[in-house]
């Protein structure tokens, strides 16, 4: 089974290029448009990786981030996805940050996530 992803955006162009990134490397993938779906998602089923999309209304991928980092998912893996070059935001999430809209090395950090070299399985 593949190691899953939950992708919180609400850009239909990020969901597209996450999700067809993701399914190339070989990972499941569940989006959500909100908070209040991608807590539903989280409560159902607990990805490996949760990416988010900080460049939603009212801040809601960073609030998310530290909501997920505060409660019983802090372990749970993420990364950070923006167009903003806003240094002070992405500090504030302490998490690792991938710039649209290339998302170079996405895939790359996927593989490492999921299949270190010392224990790699696919």
């Amino acid at each position: 089974m593949a190691a899953s992803i939950l992708a919180l955006t609400d850009d239909a162009e990020a969901r597209d290029l996450l999700t067809e990134l993701a399914v190339t490397e070989g990972f499941g993938v569940r989006c959500a448009i909100t908070e209040v779906e991608a807590a539903n998602v989280l409560h159902l089923e607990r990805p490996g990786l949760v990416l988010v999309d900080l460049d939603m209304p009212g801040r809601a991928g960073a609030k998310f981030l530290r909501t997920i980092r505060q409660g019983p998912y802090r372990d749970l893996p993420s990364i950070a996805i923006t167009a903003t070059n806003d240094p002070m935001l992405t500090v504030s999430i302490d998490a690792p940050v991938f710039f649209k809209p290339g998302l170079d090395g996405l895939g790359t950090a996927l593989e490492r996530l999921f299949w270190p070299e010392t224990n790699k399985t696919r």
